[in-house]
């Protein structure tokens, strides 16, 4: 029982990791904020076509 409580920890705190990695040094939050922007200003280009 308590394997199984320390694996379930373990693969949290990965993965907890792995997200706050991304979302400092990759600029995920960022990106997918550009992502939105862009998005939005090609759908209002492609509305008047």
């Amino acid at each position: 029982m308590v394997k199984a409580i320390a694996i379930i920890w373990a693969l949290f705190l990965v993965l907890f990791v792995a997200i706050v990695i991304e979302e400092s040094f990759l600029g995920g939050r960022r990106r997918r904020h550009l992502e939105k922007v862009a998005k939005e200003q090609r759908d209002a280009g492609n509305a008047g076509h």
